[in-house]
């Protein structure tokens, strides 16, 4: 009987802990300040949809894409931006 109840109690423990990448996902949303979160090498600060700190690595971002307009994408040489006519929105050329 011993031996269950301690399984039990283990068992309870684990799910109301969950595992260590939920507690780094509750840890990352708790930092408020973006100088906070992007010194933190598991989190990063998502300020463009305004969803503050999360967990994980940053997702890959085309250079290009934060031209909004024709004219500041095709003048943008540095990094080899041109605009696509179909999607209406600065890419990297290929």
């Amino acid at each position: 009987m011993r031996l269950t109840i301690s399984a039990f109690c283990l068992a309870l423990l684990a799910t109301t802990f969950g595992t260590p990448a939920d507690a780094e996902e509750v840890r990352c949303q708790a930092i408020r300040d973006s100088a906070i979160c992007v010194s933190e090498p598991t989190c990063w600060y998502d300020a463009v949809n305004n969803k503050g700190c999360l967990p994980g690595p940053r997702p890959a971002e085309d250079a290009c894409a934060v031209h909004g307009g024709q004219g500041l994408c095709d003048g943008d040489t540095a990094l080899g931006c041109m605009w696509d006519e179909g999607d209406k929105k600065c890419v990297t050329k290929p």
